[in-house]
């Protein structure tokens, strides 16, 4: 049998299978659904910021005398004195190019995630203080983690009260919020955008894995088709562009169906689009391992089962980094959701583009599994 009678073989199985195709079709759009009306995640709790100073830039009016002491105590309070806070950076800036300059560094830390805020103290802060007159305290926060905004808003008043006590500032103190970065709107369908970069990675990956992880040890005809001319890399292949051809369709199902919902890009919608099929190519190519590996259907099921969980919980995500050692962190490095979540991330919320490492890591993925599944259903014995 040839590859294109092999492809539409193929076809016929996975039109025959009914359940998988639910699995692939419906349960997406209901799980939209569900997560856009329902999606809620637990706080943050630590934070980094950085600061830029202008309080040594010359004041007039009312503050006619320069003064720049109490910017240095709240500095320090925030790199030495606060439990909820590490600081990063910090800019002196003594004129308005260094502010400009410095506000741009800022707002690349924000967007390559390595501080959560950065605080801005204006230029007549010392004086405010000094003379007890209402100081000012603004603020620009990464509006892509919905709960880290409502939870930054509050470990903001450990440091500002650590201030007060030190400055014998007991009156008021004004806070300015300008404007959150690469948040979500609040007319756009907030709940959903929020929760679109993790549902959709796991959606994709799990139900493209559970595509292809019954298609090699369930099939009967198979080990017959091994006496005709048709080899064991025909049949691999044909699975692989069959199932390819059904996984663009279900992305594009469900990127038209978050589309509906409200879906918020600042990035790209092509590039999201490319990353959806990403993800879904490597869950089939996990998929075909998990079914070339394992020697009965019960044993592919959990096997699949156990995959998804270690990949979900070891995504980076649900278990920080940090708290685990770091021969593990190359584990999670090395799976596929610790790059696609990132990757649907930076293009829905912060309007980037693919990040190269992420995109590379994702395809070496779908490239080993597909070659193990290769080799182990190459090597396997299987009786006609």
């Amino acid at each position: 049998m040839n590859i294109g009678g092999l492809i539409k073989k193929e076809f016929g199985r996975i039109k025959s299978d009914k359940r998988t195709l639910i699995l692939l079709f419906v349960i997406p759009v209901i799980l939209i659904i569900i997560f856009g009306l329902t999606t809620g995640v637990g706080p943050t709790k630590f934070f980094t910021a950085a600061i830029i100073t202008r309080d040594e830039m010359p004041t007039y009016d009312n503050f006619p005398t320069n003064s720049s002491q109490f910017d240095d105590i709240f500095i320090s309070i925030m790199q030495h004195n606060t439990t909820t806070w590490d600081l990063h950076q910090f800019f002196n800036c003594t004129n308005l190019e260094d502010y400009d300059n410095a506000f741009d560094k800022c707002i690349q830390f924000i967007k390559n995630d390595i501080v959560d805020a950065f605080i801005v103290l204006p230029e007549n802060f010392s004086e405010s203080v000094e003379n007890k007159i209402n100081p000012v305290v603004i603020y620009y926060i990464d509006g892509s983690d919905m709960t880290a905004t409502s939870s930054i808003e509050v470990a903001i008043q450990e440091p500002i009260a650590l201030f007060r006590v030190q400055a014998d500032l007991l009156e008021n103190f004004t806070i300015m919020v300008p404007y959150l970065e690469f948040d979500v709107p609040f007319w756009e369908s907030q709940l959903l955008n929020y929760a679109l970069p993790m549902i959709l990675p796991i959606i994709i990956l799990g139900t493209t894995m559970n595509l292809t992880s019954l298609s090699i040890v369930s099939e009967g005809p198979l080990p017959r088709m091994l006496i005709t001319p048709t080899t064991k890399r025909e049949i691999i292949l044909s699975k692989l562009i069959a199932n390819t051809a059904i996984m663009i369709l279900q992305s594009t199902e469900i990127f038209i169906m978050s589309a509906f919902f409200g879906l918020y890009s600042l990035g790209s919608l092509f590039n999201l689009y490319l990353v959806l099929i990403m993800i879904g190519f490597c869950g089939i190519c996990m998929g075909l391992f998990i079914s070339a590996l394992s020697p009965t259907e019960q044993g592919a099921n959990q096997m699949y089962l156990i995959m998804f969980i270690v990949i979900i919980m070891f995504s980076g995500s649900f278990i920080p980094p940090e708290l685990i050692s770091p021969e593990m962190q190359y584990v999670i490095n090395i799976l596929p959701l610790s790059h696609a979540f990132p990757l649907v991330t930076d293009i829905i919320l912060k309007g980037l583009g693919l990040n190269l490492e992420h995109v590379l890591v994702l395809n070496l993925n779908s490239v080993i599994f597909v070659l193990l599944a290769y080799v182990i259903y190459r090597f396997k014995k299987i009786e006609v």
